[in-house]
């Protein structure tokens, strides 16, 4: 392996490839084609004599010398960006940016930033929607995010994370259609109409899968692109919709939406704080972490 710093191109390619997990996508954000991305990532394989990625068809990814080498990559890109910082007179003012999906910056975040400001007295809060892993190592200090609530197995590539609360499926409509009858209960969810959110995950048929309970293919469906415009149609009784708990334990309490089959399916997948893995300890984001943990535990 040549220890001779590889061109810096390379390593753009690279850590734009590896972090997003895509070519293509790293293409897109560095306006180069998927070929140059390929050719230089190739390049730089060749140059430390170790495979960087394992490429199936057209889907790649990270060895785990690749992930190794793109933590401290990453790492590096990040101290070049801040490097500015200090030639802008940076105040060094003590700043934390949250990012999450708009149903859980809306429904938990939110209603809860009072209590969460109290107990970080000195820090600027910043909660935008949005829960791209990339954000976290932005280049634009201005865009960067600190940490992000996100779904996931717990394997983010150049990234950290703690387990916050795992998550169950369950049945959810607005009051006026709820049954009291379990049969009655589940020849509604079985006709439809159910609603869905856009997306590879199909959380409707892990639910019949979990809990034995037939669909009906003929069933009207209505998809939402977003999990808190979903919601808001159950609410609004539209259809059967598919609650995510705890995050939707405020609306079962404040009976906005009933559970109408009490049935929980796991997900799968659990929720977690994400950071960047060199990320500086920071003790704001052990607040932040003990805190979401109080909110899904104690019900938001």
């Amino acid at each position: 392996m040549s220890h001779r710093l590889p061109p810096l191109v390379w390593l753009k390619a690279f850590e734009a490839a590896g972090r997003l997990q895509s070519f293509r996508a790293a293409a897109d954000e560095l306006h180069v084609t998927a070929s140059a991305i390929s050719h230089h990532v190739r390049s730089l394989e060749r140059h430390l004599a170790r495979p960087l990625f394992q490429r199936t068809g057209n889907s790649v990814c990270l060895t785990r010398e690749g992930e190794a080498y793109l933590s401290r990559l990453s790492a590096g890109f990040v101290q070049l960006a801040s490097a500015a910082e200090v030639l802008e007179g940076a105040s060094g003012a003590r700043r934390l940016t949250i990012g999450a999906f708009p149903f859980l910056v809306s429904e938990v975040l939110m209603p809860g930033l009072a209590e969460l400001r109290s107990r970080l007295p000195g820090v600027a809060l910043s909660v935008v929607s949005g829960t791209q892993l990339e954000l976290l190592s932005h280049m634009d200090p201005k865009l960067r995010v600190d940490a992000i609530i996100r779904y996931g197995n717990g394997r983010f590539p150049a990234c950290q994370a703690r387990k916050l609360t795992d998550v169950a499926l369950v049945p959810v409509a607005a009051p006026a259609l709820a049954v009291a009858d379990e049969d009655a209960a589940h020849r509604l969810i079985a006709g439809g109409p159910r609603i869905t959110v856009a997306g590879p995950f199909d959380g409707w048929s892990a639910w019949a899968e979990a809990t034995g309970a037939a669909l009906s293919p003929e069933a009207e469906v209505l998809t939402f692109d977003s999990y808190l415009t979903a919601m808001r149609a159950a609410e609004q009784g539209l259809g059967v919709a598919l609650g995510i708990r705890p995050f939707v334990d405020p609306w079962l309490e404040s009976r906005r939406i009933r559970v109408l089959v009490d049935r929980p399916a796991a997900a799968g997948e659990a929720s977690y704080l994400v950071t960047a893995h060199h990320a500086h300890p920071r003790p704001e984001l052990d607040t932040l972490a003990d805190w979401l943990l109080g909110r899904f535990a104690g019900g938001a």
